[in-house]
């Protein structure tokens, strides 16, 4: 099998909707030999920054020396970017091996009725590379809620729960606390679940596990962002009970110092790290897409926020910099909540609607109906790439163009300057 031909075949796994439930990945593993049993991972579940949170945790890790997995979905510049060993892709002879090995046992999955998800092919890929490799730790992004995620077919010695909003509400719950105690059963069973989750999410949470909270008041460790010191740099400090951090951050505002706490307790449960080493690692963490400075003249933000709480994230950070027109490119998935994410937004003087090329893609209908009070002027452009480009014909160099709604948006948007 060519690896053209690998790629064609697990692509071709993809069903329209999440299925929950660990029962078809543990078979899968099952069929090769349980390869994740020998290795230790932890797993990030959370509405927003969980990716971030990942990759900081995963950069600490390195930076102490340990070899290190990581999962995280989805990706900007194909899936072999999802699943990593201390920075590097899985190799293209591993896909092509991998599909060869779990096509029969997918087969006969599909003949007693079952129907493998991409996501939980990918999981199990992750899992058979990383036991491969012989990391030290894998780090696992879940992909949605907790308790029935893939990624929950391993018994992680450490976890966390970023926060929680109404995301997913067809299958998580219809309320806060519901999805909170979805989330929080990826709790481990040996050390505290670490989450910056708060209000009535925290309690829920707290109901049913020992947690650690991080946050920036009245939290067991507390995270403060420090003045910017450029576009696209900021400093963080983290205080813990007899230890502190502090650092430069590429991942700007409050809420990725949040995140980076997250990441320093983990790393200090998985490994007991030293705050050099945690100073090190956050300051060398890099992901792409997360409130992305591309260009100054114009300025041009490239931010994967797709929901309420992370467009709200989104709208403080723009409003620390000075322009005179924003350009919005803008493109989302069928299920989000566009018209809190229009309200939130800051109001544009151009919009430049944009469909990514995914199937779950909104409508031009959809997204000009939930922005229709809060734009004067609205465009609908058949390809994201026709909708940056049209935008940056039109921004001066004192304006802003910021591109967000979707990571596939960004990923799509991203490609004309990587």
């Amino acid at each position: 099998m060519e690896y053209h031909e690998a790629v064609d075949y697990l692509e071709s796994l993809d069903c329209s909707h999440p299925k929950l439930g660990t029962e078809t990945t543990a078979k899968m593993l099952s069929g090769l030999g349980n390869p994740h049993e020998g290795v230790d991972c932890v797993q990030i579940a959370g509405s927003n920054g969980k990716g971030s949170t990942a990759v900081m945790l995963e950069r600490i890790l390195r930076e102490a020396g340990h070899d290190v997995g990581l999962y995280t979905s989805p990706d900007l510049n194909g899936f072999r970017e999802r699943i990593r060993v201390n920075g590097g892709k899985v190799p293209k002879a591993h896909v092509r091996s991998f599909a060869k090995e779990i096509k029969p046992y997918i087969a006969q999955l599909r003949d007693d009725g079952d129907c493998p998800t991409y996501f939980e092919i990918l999981t199990v890929l992750a899992l058979q590379h990383f036991s491969s490799e012989d990391v030290d730790v894998a780090v696992l992004e879940v992909g949605i809620g907790g308790r029935h995620d893939a990624t929950s077919v391993v018994d992680p010695v450490a976890s966390a729960v970023t926060n929680v909003s109404l995301e997913h509400t067809d299958v998580l719950g219809e309320t806060v606390e519901e999805i909170a105690r979805d989330k929080a059963q990826v709790a481990p069973g040996n050390s505290p679940l670490v989450t910056s989750a708060d209000g009535s999410a925290l309690d829920a949470i707290r109901a049913e596990t020992p947690v650690v909270t991080v946050g920036d008041t009245a939290a067991d460790i507390i995270t403060q962002e420090e003045p910017m010191i450029s576009n696209d740099e900021t400093t963080v400090s983290i205080i813990g009970p007899n230890w502190d951090v502090t650092t430069n951050l590429s991942l700007i505002g409050q809420h990725q110092a949040t995140n980076a706490g997250v990441a320093a307790m983990l790393a200090r449960q998985v490994a007991n790290i030293d705050t050099k080493t945690i100073e090190h690692g956050l300051h060398n963490a890099y992901w792409p897409g997360r409130f992305e400075v591309l260009s100054t003249e114009p300025l041009v933000i490239l931010d994967g926020a797709h929901n309420p709480a992370a467009c709200s994230a989104l709208a403080n950070l723009v409003n620390r910099y000075e322009f005179d027109e924003l350009h919005l490119v803008f493109g989302a998935m069928k299920e989000k909540d566009h018209s809190k994410m229009a309200t939130i937004l800051p109001e544009s003087d151009v919009l430049h609607l944009c469909r990514p090329d995914v199937s779950r893609a909104a409508s031009f209908d959809t997204l000009a109906g939930a922005f229709e009070t809060s734009s004067p002027r609205i465009e609908r452009n058949e390809t994201v790439k026709i909708a940056v480009e049209h935008a940056l014909e039109l921004a001066d160099d004192d304006d802003c163009v910021l591109i967000t709604g979707s990571l596939y948006v960004v990923a799509e948007a991203r490609n004309r300057w990587v």
